[in-house]
């Protein structure tokens, strides 16, 4: 009996240890930023459609210029230090983010295809970590539209304004932030409402080590 008992008692041990040792460890969530959040801006992606003609203009400096200019100050006010493509000292690097370029209107609604993840791959192999800001622009311009010469909008019932931005991980090769906001009206680059609105885009990004 004596033994018997000896034998239960040595299994319930053996049981209460590998239990013990199953136990799942706690993880940790790494979608915040890295402390030393550099951003890359690539080059805005704009593209205007006249929708009653269906042409379709996919370059403009001067609303890329504001788009970029609305990066660097949103940016820097959070905290982040903006890295111009120029400055970095890895050739390889440079050409490899100029791939990404095609890749914009994909990449600013935070949709990372086959492409963009070898690209990113071949990124994350490079000792310095970088976000980049990925942005995007869409104008469709409807007929039968008006112009309000003391806010310089123009205005339709088919007429609409998106704008899609996104900040990737170079580590990681994720999204770890986006956002997108859609008006129902074209800007002109210099309205100070056209402002506003880049305002309401970078609204929801978190300073620099907060939570996204």
């Amino acid at each position: 009996m004596n033994r018997l008992a000896g034998q239960i008692i040595a299994c319930f041990l053996m049981y209460v240890l590998v239990a013990g040792g199953s136990a799942p460890a706690q993880q940790t969530s790494n979608d915040s930023p890295p402390a030393s959040a550099k951003v890359i801006i690539l080059q805005p992606q704009v593209v205007f459609e006249q929708l009653t003609n269906k042409s379709v203009l996919t370059q403009n400096v001067t609303f890329e210029s504001a788009l970029t200019n609305a990066a660097t100050a949103s940016l820097s006010a959070r905290k982040y230090t903006v890295v111009t493509l120029e400055s970095l000292q890895q050739v390889d690097a440079i050409d490899l983010l100029k791939q990404l370029q095609p890749l914009t209107s994909r990449l600013a609604r935070g949709a990372i295809n086959d492409e963009a993840q070898q690209t990113l791959r071949y990124l994350a192999a490079f000792p310095d970590d970088y976000l980049i800001l990925v942005q995007f622009m869409r104008v469709k311009e409807g007929p039968g539209g008006s112009w309000n010469p003391y806010s310089g909008a123009i205005t339709s019932s088919m007429s609409s304004t998106l704008l899609q931005a996104s900040l990737i991980s170079t580590h990681t090769g994720q999204v770890v932030w986006k956002n997108e906001v859609l008006e129902r009206k074209v800007f002109r680059a210099n309205d100070p409402n056209f402002a506003k609105y880049l305002d309401l885009l970078y609204g929801t990004l978190a300073i620099r080590g907060g939570n996204q």
